[in-house]
C-alpha cells in the first residue's frame, strides 16, 4: 500500500522507502552500492516501525542516502581523460611535496626521540662497542647493546 512519496507499506503492516532508479544509472548505482548484482532498478529500505506517523520522519534521512547513491552514481557515469604525462610544474610540485613529507616524518622521528630509528641506533650501537663515551638526548634502548655509552 502506498502511503506518500517513496513510502509503502508491506503486507506485514511495516514501512518501506522505496525509489526508481533511472534506467540510464542502473549499472552505475550498483557500482556505487557495491553490490554483486549487475544492475539496480529499485533502492529500497525497511524503516522497521508500522506507525505511519514514525515512518514519515525516519523516511526523510533514507530518502536523502538515497539521493548520495545516485549522485555517487551519476558520478561515476561521467569520464575522466586519462593522462600520459606530467607538465614540468606538475613534476617539480610532486617532487616537492614528497620532500616535505620525508622532511616531516625525519623531523617527527627527531621530536619523537625514541631511537626507532634504524641508522641511528646503528651508530649507537658502534659506538658503544669502540668504548667511546657520547651523550645522546635520546633513549635506544635494546636497539643498541648500549656498551660503555653514556646517556643522559
Amino acid at each position: 500500500m502506498r502511503v506518500g512519496m517513496g513510502l509503502i507499506k508491506n503486507e506485514y503492516g511495516v514501512y518501506h522507502v522505496r525509489r526508481k532508479v533511472p534506467k540510464a544509472l542502473e549499472v552505475a548505482t550498483a557500482r556505487a552500492m557495491g553490490v554483486p548484482k549487475e544492475r539496480v532498478s529499485w533502492l529500497k529500505e525497511t524503516l522497521g516501525t508500522k506507525d505511519e506517523k514514525q515512518a514519515r520522519v525516519l523516511a526523510k534521512p533514507v530518502m536523502m542516502k538515497f539521493d548520495r547513491i545516485l549522485a555517487q552514481a551519476e558520478a561515476l557515469l561521467v569520464e575522466h581523460p586519462v593522462r600520459t604525462e606530467l607538465t614540468e610544474a606538475e613534476i617539480k610540485q610532486i617532487a616537492d611535496y614528497f620532500y616535505a613529507h620525508q622532511l616531516g616524518m625525519d623531523e617527527e622521528l627527531r621530536e619523537e626521540g625514541i631511537g626507532s630509528d634504524p641508522v641511528f641506533a646503528n651508530v649507537h650501537r658502534q659506538l658503544a662497542e669502540a668504548g667511546i663515551e657520547f651523550e645522546t638526548p635520546f633513549d635506544v634502548g635494546e636497539h643498541s647493546g648500549s656498551g660503555g655509552a653514556r646517556t643522559r
